[in-house]
């Protein structure tokens, strides 16, 4: 059937739509009929002027799975039966438009290009603005020039498409040219044309472009209204520049162009956002000179400033006046007064406000509600907010997310992570799931807390409800990776990021070079920079300071210095930061004159030198003990302006005045800190509190914290830790349970120092299972405990011989990752001996070696003597050969640890048979071999024997030293032998070996036993010589027996001291080495020695 009618009625469609309700109800019906049942009505009402309705079945049939080629197909082939005409496929693209089928629609213009068809250009213009909304930039030009092929020609709407398309991408030039060529083809532009130009220019800032194309308009007669002067004015407010805004304004009047209320409102709103309510005040004023009425919207704009600026009394004014000109308050004018009321502490005259709504049928809406519960929090009145929300819920007005979302925040705010969990508890139960923006703050605040564990839990459950992260979240994770030197998972969590699709930018980067920086550990930090170049990302200053900051910390200075001179050449990538983080650097390694060729750099580059430069030289200064260079340079530097006093530089001059002794000095320098009204900080304290502390000065500590707290001044983190570590080290764990429970309560989080401090405490106090509990606890919070504390519990334990508690330790330190060090092994090593169990303590040793620490001659000898001791003779020997393999020591000192072992575990035959076979093979035993074989014989009363060693030492060329020499002396004179005693004793002065106390004390024993005159005399006068005792005190007596017997009292009195004097020379030696003081140590023993010759 063909309809040869030139049009149809509606009458016709309804029928067709009839007809084609009955006919997709009947069964067994094919695809193919059905589309050609629906392509033959579509055509029918097109030509019945029905367009929704044929949009509608060709909305039905684009949902058929046919494709849209078939679809064309359809259309075309019923086409000629229905006699239609080509609106059909323009409809065909706008259904396609309104379905977002962009490239459905591009498709179907193209294939009505090949059956000679041509869309209209309106529908055209369509296809154009869709693709320039789904930023399809490359299809937008290519449909164009197809546009322009097919003949159809543009009218003003495309051009102003095409300007809208090119000012969007910022290629203003072209879009100049583009409007020169649409003149020359005759289509002229009209004001949206020129408004379109104008909205552009001034969204990216061309003002003065903006204001010439204004002029353009005039001089083309084209009328500027006051619509185009709008725009022009609200992106000149958005923009914070009102006040240009209101000479635009002015311009308005002087060209006739009279402004409305949206203008005014306008530029009261752009001045109230800038905070300037005066100013609004007056051109509200003006308004009404004008003859223009303010409607709602300009009172609530200012009503809303006025709360802000927490003029409350103005705003109730302004609330009155509107009332006496008709106007009744609506929701937003009394949710602006409640905001300011509860943001201002205003809460006396909540319930008036809440009243009068009531009376005026306005509802308390659910913003309302969360702008009040906000203004409670920020005032920390959290309990009267939660109160509200119950209120809230029982007026039946349902919160939603942002009401939480406030609640959370402020219980985050003040660390009540509890109360948090249970706002959040309360969401669930109201229906309410988080949103993206919900679980991008719970990150966010549990990674200001210290609580990773939680926000890595709450990113996992936000992945699971279909929430995307974005880059702020995920880049906070990986910042608090870094921040707590877990930056292997922080590039695993990066890598994680480019698998779920979000492509890790340069603050994702830059936080892992950072991190990797202030762990100094250089060669990863560039190798994550040579992966951000690769990926096109550029590096920022804040990326070259993390660099330099890696071979700063890493001690690489030289490289330091090679790279911060490279970056010179960069341009702009060196500024005061960069250089002070080199001057940092050069500063602590006490390269001072270094330091000062730096600064001099700096300034020739045009960088002045700032606090934070002073202050480095004067923090290096101090350490580098040069106090009174110190002490002139921040004089001369803040006379001369060039430095403000701060607390920084005076807590560097206390510390070094403290840390060298002159504690005075130090206190009056912090008194002249006071006097220069320079606040010290917590920090400042924090210095004299741990000097004070170490000293176990308890009054003047306390004495100093109240002076902190008559300041006002909190306690921070290393507060608390310094105090913890001065309870603990003093037993006063009493005290330091009660400083814990405050830090808690003051929102601090325990470190790994104090966690350290309080194992200590309980240590010290012999409390082991209290500490093994602590460490239990705080591991499984998820802390992490770093291996100094690791290895004093396992040290305490092996020191109480309970070895199988101190490898549960070990065990536990792998299970979280914290490597063992030397100190750990070496404490495993010395418990083990002490236990006798060898075997083990000598895989101790491997396992040391095999981390890559050579174990120490002493720790073989003392495994070897302990084999020795059990008679594991052949231990023994093959420990000694894997100390010859490992180059510890020689083979002689090897073989001579067996020989001593044996004989120290009275082994005397077995220490023998080594001594000879070290014979045989040539291997010259040492001399404490000799006289530790000599001293068992001696003490077996078997002198004979010791002389024969004597004799193959000789034979050896091993030279006796004064040990030996004491070993046979003293066993002669046991075994009676005075004479052969006394030769020895001369022997030794003929080599210059001056015999100690214990020789003459023996051989004045023995002189005083039995008739040695001469001897005694020989004795007497060496003593005397030596200036060992002085007669002036007894007055010269000159009986033999009597003098000796004197003698030999002083001589004992002189060991002791001797004997002391070594203990605490021990002592002196251990505190300063950890120090670093050598040089001290070396002038100490040179006076000591000088002192007892």
């Amino acid at each position: 059937m063909k309809y040869r009618l030139a049009s149809l009625r509606p009458v016709h469609g309804r029928l067709a739509l009839k007809f084609l309700n009955w006919v997709i109800k009947q069964p067994n019906l094919e695809l193919n009929h059905v589309t050609h049942i629906i392509c033959t009505t579509t055509h029918i009402l097109v030509r019945a002027r029905m367009y929704n309705f044929a949009k509608t079945t060709l909305k039905h049939l684009l949902q058929l799975p046919i494709g849209l080629n078939s679809v064309f197909g359809a259309l075309m082939e019923t086409y000629p039966i229905c006699n239609s005409n080509p609106a059909v496929f323009d409809l065909l693209i706008r259904v396609c438009l309104r379905n977002r089928m962009v490239g459905d629609a591009v498709q179907t213009f193209y294939l009505m290009g090949f059956r000679g068809l041509n869309p209209s250009v309106y529908t055209c213009n369509m296809v154009l603005g869709s693709l320039v909304k789904e930023q399809k930039v490359d299809m937008f030009w290519s449909f164009f020039k197809g546009m322009l092929a097919k003949g159809i020609c543009p009218d003003v709407a495309t051009f102003n498409i095409l300007l809208n398309a090119l000012c969007e991408r910022g290629k203003f030039k072209n879009a100049g040219f583009l409007l020169r060529k649409m003149e020359e083809s005759g289509v002229y532009p009209t004001a949206v044309t020129y408004n379109t130009l104008l909205n552009w220019y001034c969204k990216k800032g061309r003002y003065k472009a903006a204001s010439q194309l204004i002029d353009c308009m005039a001089s083309k007669g084209i009328g500027v209204d006051v619509c185009t002067y709008n725009v022009f004015i609200d992106n000149l407010c958005r923009d914070s520049r009102s006040a240009k805004g209101y000479l635009l304004l002015k311009r308005m009047r002087r060209n006739m162009v009279y402004p409305n209320e949206i203008t005014y409102n306008t530029l009261i709103s752009g001045f109230v956002r800038e905070g300037k309510i005066e100013v609004a005040t007056k051109v509200f004023d003006e308004m009404s000179l004008f003859n223009l009425l303010p409607n709602s919207i300009t009172y609530n704009t200012l009503i809303a400033g006025h709360c802000t600026t927490g003029n409350i009394g103005e705003a109730l004014r302004l609330m009155d006046v509107m009332v006496s000109h008709g106007l009744r308050p609506n929701e937003v004018t009394y949710g602006a007064l409640l905001n300011g009321l509860y943001k201002n502490a205003e809460f006396g005259m909540v319930s008036s406000i809440l009243e009068r709504m009531r009376m005026g049928g306005v509802r308390v809406s659910h913003i309302s509600y969360t702008a009040m519960i906000d203004g409670l929090c920020k005032n920390g009145m959290l309990e009267e907010a939660v109160q509200l929300l119950d209120d809230m819920l029982k007026v039946s007005v349902n919160p939603d997310v942002v009401t939480f979302s406030v609640l959370i925040n402020g219980f985050f705010r003040v660390g009540k992570i509890n109360n948090a969990k249970e706002i959040m508890c309360k969401m669930y139960k109201t229906g309410l799931v988080p949103n993206g923006i919900l679980y991008s703050t719970l990150i966010y605040n549990y990674c200001k807390m210290g609580y990773l564990k939680e926000a890595l839990n709450a990113y996992a459950v936000m992945n699971h409800s279909g929430h995307v992260a974005d880059h702020f979240t995920c880049n906070v994770l990986v910042a608090t990776f870094c921040r707590y030197g877990k930056l292997e998972e922080a590039e695993y969590f990066m890598n994680h990021m480019s698998r779920m699709g979000l492509d890790p930018n340069s603050v994702t980067f830059d936080c892992i070079i950072n991190g990797y920086g202030n762990s100094g550990d250089a060669l990863k930090a560039f190798s994550v920079f040579d992966k951000m170049n690769s990926l096109g990302h550029f590096p920022s200053l804040f990326t070259y300071g993390g660099l330099l900051k890696g071979l700063c910390i890493g001690g690489h200075i030289n490289e330091a210095l090679k790279f911060f001179h490279r970056l010179r050449c960069i341009p702009n990538a060196v500024d005061n930061v960069i250089f002070n983080t080199i001057l940092t650097s050069t500063c602590r390694s006490g390269n001072l004159s270094d330091a000062i060729a730096l600064i001099n750099e700096m300034v020739t580059n045009d960088f002045l030198p700032d606090n934070f430069t002073y202050t480095n030289l004067i923090a290096g200064l101090c350490k580098k003990g040069k106090i009174v260079a110190a002490l002139l340079l921040s004089g001369k530097a803040i006379e001369k302006g060039l430095l403000s006093p701060n607390p920084a530089v005076y807590t560097s001059l206390v510390d070094g005045l403290l840390k060298h002794g002159h504690a005075r000095a130090a206190l009056y320098i912090f008194e002249e800190m006071l006097n220069k009204d320079v606040e010290p900080d917590t920090v400042a304290f924090n210095v004299i509190i741990d000097q004070y502390s170490r000293k176990g000065k308890t009054s003047k500590v306390n004495d100093i914290l109240s002076t902190m707290k008559s300041k006002n001044l909190c306690f921070n983190l290393a507060t608390y830790n310094i105090l913890l570590h001065g309870y603990a080290k003093r037993h006063a764990m009493a005290r330091c349970f009660m400083l814990y429970k405050d830090m808690i309560r003051h929102g601090f989080l325990p470190d790994k120092f104090s966690w350290h401090s309080l194992i200590l405490g309980y240590c010290q106090s012999k409390s082991f299972d209290v500490a093994i509990k602590i460490l239990r606890w705080i591991t499984l919070e998820g802390h992490v405990i770093d291996r100094f504390t690791f290895n004093m519990l396992i040290t305490k334990f092996c020191e109480r011989n309970e070895m199988k508690k101190a490898f549960e330790l070990v065990k536990q330190m792998n299970q979280f990752m914290v490597i063992p060090n030397v100190d750990t092994y070496n404490a495993l090593f010395n418990g083990l001996v002490r236990t006798s169990d060898f075997h083990k303590a000598h895989r101790v040793l491997q396992v040391l070696l095999e981390s890559g620490s050579v174990p120490t001659n002493k720790q073989y000898i003392t495994l070897i003597n302990g084999m020795c001791r059990v008679g594991n003779i052949k231990g023994a020997m093959k420990l000694q050969d894997e100390m010859k393999t490992l180059g510890i020591s020689s083979h002689n000192v090897a073989m001579s640890a067996i020989v001593r072992g044996l004989a120290n575990s009275k082994k005397i035959e077995n220490a023998i048979w080594v001594l000879d076979l070290m014979l045989e093979m040539q291997i010259i035993p040492t001399v404490a071999t000799f006289t530790t074989l000599m001293h068992v014989y001696c003490k077996e009363a078997n002198v004979a024997k010791a002389l024969e060693l004597r004799s193959i030492m000789e034979h050896c060329h091993v030279k006796l030293d004064v040990v030996a020499y004491n070993v046979l002396i003293s066993g002669l004179c046991a075994n009676g032998d005075i004479e052969a005693a006394f030769k020895l004793y001369e022997e030794m002065k003929q080599r210059d070996l001056w015999p100690n106390t214990s020789i003459y004390i023996v051989l004045i024993d023995s002189f005083c036993a039995g008739n040695y005159q001469i001897e005694s005399e020989k004795l007497l006068r060496d003593i005397q010589d030596r200036e060992l005792v002085s007669l002036n005190s007894y007055g010269g007596t000159k009986r033999l027996n009597e003098l000796l017997i004197i003698y030999r009292k002083e001589l004992i009195h002189l060991r002791s001291v001797l004997i002391l004097g070594q203990f605490n020379l021990l002592r002196f030696v251990s505190s300063v080495k950890s120090s670093g003081g050598f040089l001290l140590v070396k002038s100490f023993l040179e006076t000591l020695a000088q002192e007892i010759l």
